[in-house]
């Protein structure tokens, strides 16, 4: 199972950017993002790496688990303490 829908709407909400804003900087189509989004859709593995590079993602961070919002912004854990 992919987390790549769950991750990209986490990662477009958390950068305030709407399903057509994401879709222009990608170059796709506003109702691909919706399907991803939704699951009813898989992106093409060229799309999915463009994401994970822009965002500076790892392939493995962006479809394996549930993004965190520390690492969609690059956060380090170990800041407190």
């Amino acid at each position: 199972m992919s987390f790549f829908g769950k991750n990209i709407r986490k990662i477009r909400i958390a950068k305030k950017m709407t399903q057509t804003e994401f879709a222009e900087l990608f170059e796709l189509k506003r109702t691909a993002v919706g399907a991803y989004e939704e699951g009813r859709a898989e992106a093409k593995i060229d799309t999915i790496i463009k994401i994970a590079d822009y965002f500076k993602l790892s392939l493995d961070q962006l479809l394996r688990k549930e993004l965190t919002i520390n690492e969609i912004f690059h956060f380090k854990d170990d800041l407190i303490g």
